[in-house]
């Protein structure tokens, strides 16, 4: 098990309960080769003793008028919840990001990294995303998306009344040629399936629980709309109008954080 403690903008301190060296620490925790470029690691890491580890070119967390809503943090990650109608990080046109609200709380709490998102949401949607705060921790983060060993869970409301219980999409998904901003249900697209719970109906309309086994671009909104279940106020693939932002919220993250290598699980209530 590995444990770290952050000590300013130059060095990590880093614990071990076994005697480690320096190449297996960074297998351990899939340190890339581009990042242990900016490390200065001892030759070991001696057992159950604080080991100091360099850091360079270390970006610092930046100042921002409205820090994040924190919902989970350690000392190499934390989980921020993302409101609908903001980009998680700069696309280059200036809008707020929850990037810069996130490091405006480590700014502000005096961590000296700057933290980067592990994933992303769509703009319109709401709920948890994952942060780095240890820079070359990153690609230990990054992987476990590519991999797909994410627990990812979400609520969504949808038009209509659905009679089953449970029902899994796999359908693959590709781009619309008709409309760039679209993805759309496409026999040569990539791989996709969604597994739906029924929670409730009224009115016309159902609370589903969606957990992603993928995690295409749209592929919710793609599954549920193909599926005759628009999200409600969905702009692009719902006709109805539109009332108030999309009604599609992550609750649910599973991961496994750096800290202690442990499997950390964090939810939160349903808030559409």
């Amino acid at each position: 098990m590995i444990t770290f403690k952050t000590k300013d903008d130059t060095a990590v301190l880093v614990r071990s309960t076994d005697d480690i060296d320096a190449r297996e620490f960074c297998a351990r925790l899939g340190i890339s080769k581009s990042a242990r470029k900016d490390l200065q690691l001892p030759e070991r890491l001696k057992k159950n003793q604080w080991n100091t580890i360099g850091i360079q070119n270390a970006e610092q967390p930046g100042y921002c008028a409205e820090p994040a809503e924190i919902v989970y943090e350690d000392e190499t990650c934390l989980v921020a919840y993302k409101p609908p109608g903001i980009l998680v990080h700069g696309d280059g046109s200036g809008a707020p990001t929850l990037e810069e609200r996130v490091n405006a709380h480590l700014c502000t709490s005096g961590f000296p990294f700057r933290a980067r998102a592990c994933h992303r949401l769509d703009v319109e949607t709401c709920g948890l995303v994952l942060f780095c705060k240890i820079p070359f921790l990153q690609n230990f983060y990054d992987e476990q998306f590519r991999s797909q060993s994410v627990f990812k869970e979400y609520y969504l409301l949808v038009d209509g009344t659905a009679g089953w219980k449970t029902k899994t999409v796999d359908a693959p998904i590709g781009r619309d040629r008709h409309n760039a901003k679209k993805m759309i249900v496409f026999p040569r697209g990539k791989e996709a399936r969604t597994i739906f719970t029924n929670l409730s109906c009224k009115s016309g309309r159902t609370l589903l629980k969606a957990r992603l086994i993928h995690g295409r671009r749209h592929q919710i909104r793609v599954h549920s709309a193909w599926s005759g279940f628009p999200i409600v106020n969905d702009p692009l693939y719902s006709e109805a109008e539109k009332t108030g932002p999309l009604a599609l919220e992550c609750f649910h993250l599973g991961f496994v954080s750096a800290q202690e290598q442990k499997k950390t699980d964090v939810q939160i209530g349903l808030t559409l």
